[in-house]
């Protein structure tokens, strides 16, 4: 069994290191495509350093395959000098992952120079070798040899303890669930990856380490699981940025309607509360004036200033009830809708507003809620989807709330189904107001719930400015 073992992966040892390099390219590219700058998280300033060290480590790995192909091409100088480089790809792949690890756990300044330092110093002691009279593969031998146990192990157990403080700080966040998971498996994937890749140094220059010469099995077949599962943890993980960025367009668009808002209720005070208020004083002013002289002409003055006075609280009352009710903005409620949804369900569900959206009664806004909901429901449900959205448009003449999913489509007969209620009362919710629903499949797969509401049907609603 143990020669079956071995004559199988010396056939396929090529095949397990480009795996192995592709895991980890994966893992840094992945990460690169997830990262956003101008997320205001902790957890962004370190992820471009774990997508630094999985595109360097892949190099490395793939080096060994490309170097030994070049004797045909270039002279025995040349693949020295490759193979110097190759040790000095892998100084650099452990600087990054020592980098993200203390960046994930420690905010010193000592933190951001120390693994640097250590690679200008592992550098200098590998060309310094070389220049000594050992040869290159020697040199890369003696730098993994001595870069896993010291640099890899502790920064991988580093690094999934500071993806553990992470999870736990996201989950005080209230941010969905799942991503609180995804951050935990990648701190265990970070941990285990310490043992294969930390633990098991190469014995030879072909790489081979005990564990080979044990079982028959070359540890780069482990290193090429842990790090897809890493690679697909992190990846799953780091739509926390999306979230946030969709969080940030829910309070956005709250904040530009409750500006609007205020400035509607400024421009009103202004020409008409302060207009009133002042027109009043000068009445006031009058009928002091006439209080002795003519008294009862004083006393109508003075009733007519208290019935103005009595208008001008009414018209004060109304704006503050408008500006307290505009917080419930329906953005607001749907942004709720759609977190709770991605909390839930882990559906990465995008959310978009386009356009400005009329204030809507509270009574209408609920029901949009809840047929926003419903459709969510739905899709959650029954589709098989592996993505979704939400997007809220403004027309001319009406609000549309597209919903809309990549999963199997509507089944035969359509969107209604014995003894279901949902589809029913989605239909009789927009019935109610003025508005209509339309259920129908995506060209390119899935389907689109549209609900259409006039925008013009409550006499609550009112134009933004």
């Amino acid at each position: 069994m143990l020669d079956a073992l071995r004559e199988f992966f010396a056939i396929n040892g090529l095949l397990v290191q480009t795996i192995n390099a592709q895991a980890h390219f994966i893992l840094g590219f992945a990460v690169l495509l997830q990262w956003r700058r101008e997320s205001q998280l902790e957890l962004a300033r370190s992820v471009p350093l774990l997508a630094a060290f999985g595109l360097t480590t892949s190099l490395a790995i793939w080096a060994d395959v490309f170097i030994p192909l070049q004797h045909v091409y270039f002279s025995r100088e040349a693949i020295e000098a490759m193979r110097l480089g190759h040790a000095l790809l892998y100084i650099v792949a452990y600087a990054f992952l020592l980098h993200f690890a203390l960046r994930l756990n420690w905010s010193h300044k000592a933190g951001e120079h120390l693994p640097w330092l250590l690679a200008v110093l592992g550098s200098i002691i590998a060309v310094a070798m070389q220049l000594r009279g050992m040869q290159a593969s020697e040199v890369l031998l003696w730098v993994q040899r001595l870069g896993r146990p010291l640099i890899v192990f502790p920064a991988s157990l580093l690094a999934a303890w500071g993806l553990r403080r992470e999870a736990e700080q996201i989950q005080r966040m209230g941010l969905p669930a799942f991503i609180v998971d995804w951050l935990r498996i990648a701190g265990f994937s970070f941990g285990f990856y310490a043992i294969v890749s930390g633990m098991f140094v190469p014995l030879s220059a072909d790489g081979r380490t005990w564990f080979y010469y044990a079982t028959g099995i070359p540890i780069d077949v482990f290193q090429a699981a842990v790090g897809m599962i890493l690679a697909y943890a992190m990846t799953r993980a780091l739509t926390i940025f999306r979230h946030e960025l969709q969080r940030l367009v829910v309070v956005m668009g709250r904040e530009r309607a409750l500006a609007a808002d205020r400035q509607r209720i400024g421009r009103e005070l202004h020409d008409g509360t302060i207009q009133s208020i002042y027109g009043a004083g000068l009445v006031l002013e009058n009928a002091y004036h006439l209080v002795r002289q003519d008294p009862e002409t004083a006393e109508r003055l003075i009733q007519h200033v208290m019935k103005t006075l009595d208008e001008t609280i009414a018209d004060i009352r109304r704006y503050i009830f408008d500006l307290a009710a505009s917080e419930g903005a329906l953005e607001e409620l749907l942004g709720e809708v759609v977190e709770e949804f991605r909390a839930s369900s882990g559906l990465p569900i995008d959310f978009r507003i386009e356009g400005d959206i009329p204030a809507f009664s509270a009574e209408t806004n609920k029901h949009i809620q809840q047929m926003v909901r419903e459709a969510l429901s739905n899709v959650v449900k029954h589709a098989h989807a592996s993505e979704a959205s939400v997007v809220v448009r403004n027309d001319a003449d009406a609000v549309r709330f597209i919903i809309a999913d990549n999963g199997r489509g509507l089944p035969e007969g359509g969107a209604y189904r014995r003894g279901g209620r949902g589809v029913p009362n989605l239909l009789a919710r927009a019935g109610m107001l003025g508005g209509h629903v339309a259920i129908r499949n995506r060209p390119e797969g899935g389907t689109v719930v549209e609900i259409v509401i006039p925008n013009m049907f409550h006499e609550t609603s009112k134009a933004t400015p």
